[in-house]
């Protein structure tokens, strides 16, 4: 049996946990890039969990190579236009040996006019 002050100690105790549940959910719902990363990582684990059937192997095999093989070309791809884009950035080894040329030219002219003055 309870006396009075126990039912208000309870409905206290339970009102602030309801805010508690509250005020978390809340905060889910602030950041939902957390609440994504969570659902995935909920997702991949459950995934592993569960024993894969011989026909889902049958069916989705030849779907992951197809993804597979075309994300491995899909980066060759980028790697190569990264590396021509690099490329056209950075001056050739000939039109670098020119400027380097030009200037220690400039810097041995410049030295035998200050010796001659």
């Amino acid at each position: 049996m309870s006396n009075g002050n126990g039912g208000a100690a309870a409905n206290q105790n339970g009102g602030s946990t309801r805010d508690k549940v509250r005020g978390a959910v809340g905060d889910i719902g602030d950041n939902p890039v957390a609440l994504v990363a969570g659902g995935v990582a909920l997702g991949v684990l459950i995934g592993m969990l569960i024993p894969r059937a011989a026909k889902e192997r049958e069916l989705l095999d030849p779907v992951g190579r197809k993804l597979a093989d075309r994300a491995s070309s899909v980066a060759k791809a980028a790697k190569e236009a990264g590396k021509q884009e690099i490329d056209a950035l950075l001056p050739g080894k000939d039109a670098t040996k020119e400027r380097v040329s030009a200037l220690f030219g400039s810097v041995v002219n410049a030295a035998k006019d200050a010796a001659r003055s």
